[in-house]
């Protein structure tokens, strides 16, 4: 089973959405495979908690898909990802301690 047949899975659509199936794949192929397991684990954790995931799976999927804090990434997992300490991809590079270099993307 891939990624998307669990999320189609927790989401659970009712039958008057269930026509949305390629439309909410198409938007799940989109996202990489980091914002895939975030948007994931905070819809997995709303139901957990009881709150409230939209009924239509599309809105459930954009509505979970907005970061509501920066991503960060150390000088070594940048380097890892990118082989390049150059900025790309969003990426910014800061210092904000005066010691460590970080990279962070909105």
């Amino acid at each position: 089973m891939n990624s998307f047949d669990y999320l189609w899975q927790l989401l659970s659509p009712r039958v008057e959405y269930a026509n949305r199936k390629q439309a909410c794949y198409r938007l799940w192929m989109t996202f990489s495979p980091e914002e895939r397991l975030r948007i994931f684990q905070t819809i997995k954790d709303k139901k957990a908690k009881g709150l409230f995931v939209d009924y239509n799976p599309y809105f459930a999927i954009t509505k979970n898909s907005l970061q509501t804090q920066p991503q960060t990434l150390s000088f070594d997992e940048y380097y890892a990802r990118y082989h390049t300490s150059d900025e790309v991809d969003g990426w910014k590079m800061q210092n904000p301690t005066g010691q460590k270099v970080i990279y962070v993307k909105n």
